[in-house]
């Protein structure tokens, strides 16, 4: 729970507490930003998976159950959406931006020698323990590609979904055309950190 958080955003985490009280925690977000936001988050996780769900990339929510089964079929597997493995699953997405996603996605999978096909969707189901170890450094919008170069330079595994996406219905994004050319920057420092330097010593 950030500090902005509005009274109806946390109406609805008193009703989810109090509808499923052994399955909900309420968490009061320490560091800053989204990246201080998923790093208290990996930090309090207790269970054996982990999941990613950011509200500046609306996705069908169809995609969630198909996401949890796959994970539970391959639980050693990160899971997570892809906006290009089907045709037509960006909608309202002006044709720049679009072209300019398209030439991002197939830069850093070149730089990572990489067949992942969406690697700015942060949405994704993974084994905690992946992220547990992770150094992160973001803490602003970039730490969204953190969260899927460094376990794609670890060797984890991934497994890809089609989802569809469009523009969020309400709220307004924090992010930014600065900060995703700040992409760029963090794709180049991760791919040449050493690898041991962006993992906790075990």
């Amino acid at each position: 729970i950030p500090e902005a958080a509005g009274a109806e955003c946390l109406e609805a985490i008193d009703l989810l507490k109090e509808r499923y009280p052994e399955k909900v925690r309420k968490l009061i977000q320490k560091r800053p930003f989204i990246g201080g936001a998923m790093r208290d988050s990996i930090d309090s996780t207790l269970s054996s998976h982990i999941m990613f769900f950011s509200a500046d990339i609306p996705v069908e929510l169809a995609c969630i159950p198909v996401m949890i089964e796959k994970a539970k079929q391959a639980p050693d597997t990160i899971i997570k959406i892809s906006r290009w493995l089907e045709k037509n699953s960006f909608h309202g997405y002006r044709k720049g931006r679009k072209l300019f996603n398209h030439m991002a996605q197939k830069f850093i999978g070149f730089l990572f020698a990489s067949r992942l096909t969406d690697f700015t969707a942060p949405i994704l189901i993974s084994p905690t323990a992946v992220y547990k170890s992770i150094i992160f450094r973001e803490l602003n919008f970039p730490c969204l590609l953190e969260s899927v170069i460094i376990p794609v330079r670890a060797g984890c595994r991934f497994e890809e979904i089609p989802a569809k996406t469009s523009p969020r219905s309400e709220g307004k994004s924090k992010n930014s055309v600065w900060q995703t050319m700040l992409y760029f920057r963090t794709a180049l420092r991760v791919r040449l950190t050493p690898l041991k330097k962006l993992y906790k010593k075990q």
